[in-house]
């Protein structure tokens, strides 16, 4: 486990240290097949929501010194929200990936099979991307330490519920503390490289408020890293169920001082969003049925969509710059 700050023109060399700290040339074998799986959970780079580039640069400088055999990739936003290919653009992947000879891949368009994800006491049938599952040897995350409005926090196990290639995917909000861990043992997940250049208070994952931090926390365990960077944010690791510590982990653990207390702020909304998340037949009716739908289209309506006016926004500057590259998703098509 490492965590320390980095000031401006160290990050190469904090990254570095961190990395020989968690041990990770037993974590990632010479040569080996690894996907990085940053987090994209908005179309465009967003200060303390999105992994920030420079971090995913300097990353990957380190990795292909092991390994040149690596996949960056995210699927599309959820909900229907936007195709990766938009988010790839205006977080410069494509540069970025090119320098180091990495392949950027949107795990939507990925071919896939069917497996069985462990949630509590049922197993989930679940289409994931082949190259998760059959073609890599080691994940790496590399997650934004965040609050989020419904599972109070995210950081490295939750980053990749992103790796579900199906934009529908809160279709499974309601099994995701049971299963998120087993998701991650499936796709592999080796080592976590958090980006705290900033962190999200408030509310997320997409809105809130950015502190900025520059912390980096690397760790084999990604359990471990989370349990950190929550002891960093001075928030309770006992009130995020999907990390399931038991009494005996969290007495084992170092104490750190907070450098920032991150609070989560829920509006009404919010509340009833992670009521609504818990259920299937709420899941169902709010998300996943014609009269949602609807009820969606007339509360944009009233009270607008900031978030799909920067799709458009965003897909009308990439049509200019690149005609004919970007793939619209069902959401957009609609609009």
């Amino acid at each position: 486990m490492y965590v320390n700050t980095f000031a401006e023109g160290t990050l190469d060399t904090i990254l570095g240290e961190g990395l020989a700290a968690a041990d990770w040339e037993n974590a990632i074998p010479r040569d080996a097949a690894v996907f990085v799986k940053p987090n994209l959970t908005y179309p465009r780079h967003k200060q303390a929501v999105t992994t920030t580039p420079a971090f995913l640069e300097a990353l990957l400088g380190i990795l292909t010194s092991r390994t040149r055999r690596i996949w960056v990739g995210e699927s599309n936003g959820g909900y229907r929200g936007w195709p990766a290919e938009m988010a790839f653009q205006f977080h410069d992947l494509h540069r970025i990936c090119r320098r180091f000879g990495a392949t950027l891949v949107n795990l939507s368009k990925e071919p896939s099979e069917t497996v069985e994800i462990q949630a509590g006491r049922r197993h989930l049938p679940l289409q994931m991307p082949r190259l998760l599952t059959q073609g890599i040897e080691a994940l790496v995350t590399v997650p934004v330490p965040k609050i989020h409005s419904v599972t109070r926090y995210s950081g490295a196990v939750k980053n990749q519920w992103g790796c579900i290639p199906n934009d529908m995917r809160l279709r499974y909000h309601p099994f995701f503390d049971d299963c998120i861990l087993d998701l991650n043992r499936i796709v592999r997940t080796r080592l976590a490289v958090m980006d705290g250049t900033f962190m999200l208070d408030r509310s997320g994952p997409m809105f809130g408020s950015p502190v900025p931090m520059n912390t980096v926390i690397v760790s084999s365990d990604i359990r471990a890293a989370d349990l950190a960077a929550c002891r960093v944010m001075g928030i309770s690791p006992r009130r995020v169920r999907h990390l399931h510590f038991s009494h005996a982990e969290l007495l084992q653990q170092p104490e750190i001082l907070p450098a920032h207390r991150f609070v989560l702020h829920r509006s009404f909304r919010h509340v009833l969003v992670t009521l609504a998340f818990r259920r299937r037949w709420a899941v169902w009716l709010i998300w996943d049925s014609k009269l949602g739908d609807l009820l969606h289209k007339a509360l944009y309506r009233l009270r607008g969509n900031d978030t799909q006016a920067e799709i458009r926004r965003l897909a009308d500057e990439m049509e200019d710059r690149f005609p004919g590259r970007l793939p619209l998703t069902a959401t957009q098509e609609d609009q």
